[in-house]
């Protein structure tokens, strides 16, 4: 461990309850109830709902199933959440919903207006939640297909207008594709790009934006530390930000992407290695606010399925001067 190097500790996770794209845990109310326990202790004090439906090919997933529970305290995961946060202290985000359909046929004007009605029913439903506090914009990932930048630039408008009092946020991705998919953007490219077609277009509108990391590799040659690349993209995005009073955030992803000739499928991801997580950590701590992360329950949880989440989280407290032996005593 690095001496004198002080972490900002992480104080907010997503919460993937509906499309298994990190694993599959089949928790119940008492696995819930320790995962809830345990964001306390670390300090957690937020939770942002990714998504609550979604919909691909005419199949819909849907938070609200009523098939989602087997207890009697909840009728779904969605109340369970809100229940949850109520009484962690948590600040709650509720994502949207997302339909891949309308998106594969153009109809992104289709996608904004059921949105809203998803909006305009859900936050009636709940709205008198403690922890309710923000709008999380689901489609977060901001490439250039799909009129992603259109549905989000109007979705935001129609929740300030609508929901002033809710607190709007936001997590894209570092490290964009261009529009040909052709190469990536440099930081500088990527800020000019979408600051000019979204940013400077949502100011005053969005209030959060917390930027998924995505660099995988903490780089050493011979025992020396060398550059990967996040501080040029810290600094040029909080230009950006500060230019359109958006407040940084960082999206920490404690989960890994496949790295080349390990065998492993494009789409397999699995929780990080707990050296990266210690270098995002310190690359993230001198620029943003809040470090949130893509996600403690599939990436970090003894509940999860992949069998090295416990002693990432042991790792973890270890950084940030928590004794592991909570572990044992929440989730025993």
């Amino acid at each position: 461990m690095l001496e004198n190097i002080k972490l900002t500790p992480i104080s907010g996770t997503f919460i993937n309850m509906i499309v298994p794209d990190t694993g599959i845990t089949n928790a119940g109310l008492n696995e819930w109830e320790q995962d809830f326990q345990m964001l306390k202790y670390l300090g957690f004090d937020k939770i942002f709902i990714i998504r609550t439906e979604f919909e691909q090919n005419g199949k819909h997933l849907s938070a609200e199933d009523p098939r989602s529970t087997t207890w009697k305290e909840d009728k779904c995961l969605l109340d369970m959440t809100f229940r949850l946060a109520d009484k962690y202290d948590l600040d709650l985000y509720l994502g949207g919903p997302v339909s891949i359909s309308n998106l594969h046929i153009g109809d992104w004007h289709k996608e904004v207006d059921e949105t809203k009605r998803y909006y305009e029913r859900t936050v009636a439903k709940y709205e008198h939640h403690k922890c309710f506090k923000g709008i999380y914009i689901s489609l977060e990932a901001l490439p250039w297909h799909f009129n992603f930048l259109d549905i989000c630039i109007d979705v935001l408008k129609f929740v300030k207008a609508n929901y002033p009092d809710k607190k709007t946020f936001m997590s894209p991705s570092f490290y964009g594709v261009k529009g040909d998919y052709a190469g990536r953007y440099t930081p500088k490219e990527w800020c000019d790009i979408y600051g000019r077609y979204f940013y400077d277009h949502v100011a005053g509108l969005l209030d959060y934006c917390a930027p998924q990391d995505t660099i995988a590799g903490p780089h050493c040659k011979l025992g020396e530390i060398e550059d990967n690349g996040l501080a040029e993209w810290y600094t040029e995005t909080k230009k950006l930000f500060d230019r359109n009073n958006i407040e940084l955030w960082c999206n920490v992803e404690s989960f890994q992407r496949p790295f080349p000739g390990h065998g492993e499928g494009k789409g397999y991801a699995r929780q990080s290695d707990y050296r990266t997580l210690y270098m995002k950590l310190a690359e993230a701590t001198p620029y943003v606010k809040n470090i949130i992360t893509y996600d403690f329950f599939s990436c970090m949880s003894p509940n999860t399925e992949w069998g090295s989440a416990r002693r990432l989280l042991a790792r973890y407290m270890e950084m940030i001067g928590k004794d592991p032996a909570m572990i044992k005593e929440i989730y025993s």
